[in-house]
């Protein structure tokens, strides 16, 4: 495993051929300065972007729009889905479908007794989401928003489960608490321990045959 850039490290997102990322560029009188890099797998480079590139990334063509009902965009996380509508989950549980416009589609909450998800993720037509103080993820049907399958509970896989990652037929958890990513099959719901590090993981993606994981003391290629 391989650091490749130090310091704290927001949000990751593939690209066709590289990376994008947002991170802690300073803070000055207790306001975060962000900052935007992409990496690209053709020579390794680092490059630094422009805000709109990132958002653009992050939230499709009307990003201003998506951005604007945020407000803390970089603390949002969202699923730009393949007919351009747009999955939105907010730091305090508020979700929200919106069409291409903008235009909500349907707003509610994704919340597990009390607690907010932490992150959200698509695989095929359904939203899975995570729950890293109850140590939970729950699977939603997408047309109906209703919930269809928990795992996890009080003998659980999982250790404060943050983010999310579709690979295949399987979604990897970055478990903040046990400093392990854990692969669960989505066909058959088993649960594997995938990776052990030595600090909390964050986030976990994989572009190609490159695999990144976001720790506490910066992203690192595994």
């Amino acid at each position: 495993m391989k650091k490749i850039f130090s310091g704290e490290v927001f949000e990751v997102m593939p690209l066709t051929g590289g990376i994008i990322f947002s991170y802690c560029k300073d803070v000055i009188e207790e306001n975060t300065i962000v900052a935007y890099k992409m990496i690209s797998f053709e020579n390794g480079h680092f490059t630094d972007v422009a805000k709109n590139i990132y958002l653009l990334t992050k939230f499709g063509n009307n990003y201003k729009a998506v951005a604007a009902i945020c407000g803390n965009y970089i603390s949002a996380r969202s699923i730009v889905l393949p007919n351009g509508k747009v999955f939105l989950l907010l730091p305090d549980g508020t979700a929200q479908l919106l069409d291409i416009d903008a235009s909500p589609i349907w707003t509610g909450e994704l919340k597990y007794r009390g607690f907010n998800a932490s992150d959200i993720a698509l695989y095929k037509n359904a939203l899975w989401a995570s729950f890293a103080e109850c140590n939970v993820l729950l699977r939603y049907n997408l047309a109906t928003m209703r919930e269809e399958l928990r795992i996890g509970g009080n003998k659980s896989p999982f250790d404060k489960p943050q983010s999310l990652f579709i690979d295949g037929d399987s979604v990897m958890v970055s478990n903040a608490g046990s400093n392990k990513l854990v692969q669960v099959d989505l066909n058959s719901y088993n649960v594997f321990e995938y990776e052990q590090f030595s600090e909390p993981v964050r986030q976990y993606v994989k572009v190609g045959d490159n695999r990144f994981a976001v720790l506490d003391s910066g992203l690192y290629l595994i």
